[in-house]
């Protein structure tokens, strides 16, 4: 016959189940969005405290049903649970998961100090949630005793701080549970339940596994936390990163514009009022729009406008414009002023250095995994230096091409393919995915700026 385990023995399997299904418990809730969003909230609305108060109340609930009804104890974990509602959701939410827990054990168990204990353990942990002056304490709770007795000395030797948060909720945590077993043995266990350790030993393990049950889902669902903390950083850095790029295109554009007006007001000044005009246009629509992306339609009008002032400058004979642009491409989204430095290379360094003039082809490929953009030039190429080392040189080039990797990831990055005497081709790839480092702007509310001329 097999060995029969003590009820010591017992209550400490019982105890490591607890521990077990408490972290379960915490990592299956932290995967759900709404939840983790609402939980990590500075500020939360009477709605959505009582959104994690309903949930962690009929979860915890069900334990106490399970306990009772199957008699299996390693299911309870309401009154330690009901403490962390408090700690992590407030008062609020703590009293009303206390409520929720202690009804049905007082209503089918007969266990009438369940209500008042679970109201107590609620409110004790909401009320140390809005006592604590930094939120980071709760969220670093040790499920280890020994750090939580450390992390006080730390603190008391570096700061001189008598009250450290972490050690005054162990200190709560233990008192509770202490408070409950005393008064499960003074009245018995049909008015409140709690487990009855036989040994030292045995009591000292339940203290450990109180403390246990609560620091694993705070420790969770702090890492949690952080892990959110630092992809919103990360987002942050890069749409800095963006539009600083951004902002140092527009006036190289501007400062190539007006160059070109410089040369022309006095040679013939009606073309260089012609260009004024339209460069009017376009800056009027670059300051109306802070868009970080816009739909390849817009980005193609834009070009259009300012390939109205190069055609003006070097007369439609030695300027021509070809256009192949699928027309299921038009909606993609693509970085803002993103072909505009593209085509301006193209038309400085690939046509104007030639006599006869020549071609500027833009096209857009729809693909199955993306979206192929092209601007190719039958210009005079780039001679006496690698491609590659070309794009790392221009400024205008250079950035989109950090922009676009920024935005989508090293595979949108920019091709260049040039033959000295036959022309120029550069392309990317934009993926079909949303997969942008960050999201753009919000638009307006017809849902885009299309203004056509």
């Amino acid at each position: 016959m097999g060995k029969v385990l003590t009820d010591d023995q017992l209550l400490l399997v019982t105890l490591l189940i607890q521990v077990g299904v408490m972290a379960a418990l915490a990592s299956i809730l932290i995967r759900s969005e709404r939840f983790g969003r609402i939980l990590f909230q500075p500020r939360r609305s009477l709605r959505e405290r009582w959104h994690v108060a309903l949930l962690l109340g009929a979860l915890l609930g069900f334990g106490v049903f399970v306990r009772i009804l199957l008699n299996y104890n390693a299911a309870d974990l309401s009154l330690i649970g009901t403490l962390m509602a408090g700690l992590v959701a407030g008062p609020i939410t703590g009293g009303i998961v206390g409520l929720m827990v202690g009804l049905p054990a007082a209503l089918l168990g007969g266990e009438l100090l369940a209500v008042p204990m679970g109201l107590l353990y609620g409110l004790v942990g909401g009320g140390i949630h809005r006592a604590c002056p930094s939120k980071e304490e709760i969220w670093h709770f040790s499920p280890v005793p020994v750090l939580n007795a450390y992390q006080f000395i730390k603190t008391w030797i570096q700061q001189r701080k008598i009250i450290d948060w972490r050690t005054v909720i162990f200190g709560v945590c233990i008192g509770l549970e202490a408070l409950r077993l005393v008064l499960s043995r003074r009245f018995g266990s049909r008015l409140l339940f709690s487990f009855d350790p036989h040994s030292n030993i045995a009591l000292l393990c339940m203290f450990v596994s109180a403390i246990s049950c609560l620091g694993v889902p705070l420790r969770i669902w702090g890492s949690a936390r952080t892990e959110r903390m630092l992809k919103e950083q990360e987002s942050l850095v890069l749409r800095a990163r963006f539009e600083a790029l951004r902002s140092q295109i527009n006036p190289h554009f501007l400062f190539n514009t007006l160059n070109s007006i410089a040369s022309s007001i006095r040679s013939d000044p009606d073309r260089a009022r012609e260009i004024i005009v339209k460069l009017s246009r376009i800056l009027r629509r670059l300051l109306s729009s802070d868009q970080d992306f816009v739909p390849l339609r817009e980005e193609l009008e834009f070009i259009d406008a300012y390939l109205d002032i190069e055609v003006i400058r070097f007369g439609r004979d030695k300027l021509r414009i070809l256009k192949a642009v699928d027309e299921d491409s038009l909606d993609v989204l693509v970085p803002a002023m993103m072909l505009q430095p593209l085509v301006e290379n193209a038309v400085r360094h690939g046509i104007a250095p030639k006599l006869d003039g020549g071609r500027i082809t833009l096209r857009a490929t729809r693909r199955s995994d993306g979206t192929r953009l092209e601007v190719e030039d039958d210009g005079v190429g780039i001679r006496g230096e690698p491609a590659g080392e070309a794009m790392s040189r221009g400024i205008g080039i250079k950035n989109v091409n950090e922009r676009l990797q920024v935005a989508f990831g090293p595979e949108a990055r920019l091709h260049i393919d040039s033959r000295p005497g036959a022309g120029t081709r550069v392309w990317a790839h934009i993926p079909n995915s949303n997969g942008a480092a960050f999201r753009p702007q919000e638009r307006g509310k017809d849902g885009h700026q299309n203004r056509r001329r």
